[in-house]
């Protein structure tokens, strides 16, 4: 019985390890996701095909994670319609996606 503590205490660390890791990636890709919404809203198809390629390159090929961008991605896009904002300069929202990348990859565990 005392031999199983250990283990358990493992165990239960690397499960919050990974739900804090899953939570990161998902806020991550979140972010990316409205962005997303926001250059689709304000035509910006070249920056629409970088996020596309970011995330193709960048997490597991999973359709949950897939659901979580486009779900981000159409919300940002009905709220950007709806609230009447003004879109971005392309090379603002540029910089903005590129600090979503690197966040996303920190959060996929990508390290080069």
């Amino acid at each position: 019985m005392t031999k199983s503590l250990p283990l358990l205490a493992l165990l239960l660390t690397f499960a919050s390890v990974t739900h804090a890791d899953e939570t990161a990636l998902r806020q991550a890709i979140g972010e990316l996701g409205t962005l997303n919404g926001i250059a689709l809203a304000c035509k910006q198809n070249a920056l629409t095909a970088r996020m596309r390629e970011i995330m193709v390159d960048t997490v597991p090929k999973e359709r949950n994670i897939g659901e979580v961008f486009e779900q981000a991605t159409h919300a940002s896009f009905l709220d950007f319609g709806s609230s009447g904002k003004v879109c971005p300069d392309g090379k603002s929202l540029a910089g903005d996606i590129d600090l979503a990348r690197e966040k996303l990859r920190l959060a996929a565990g990508k390290t080069s």
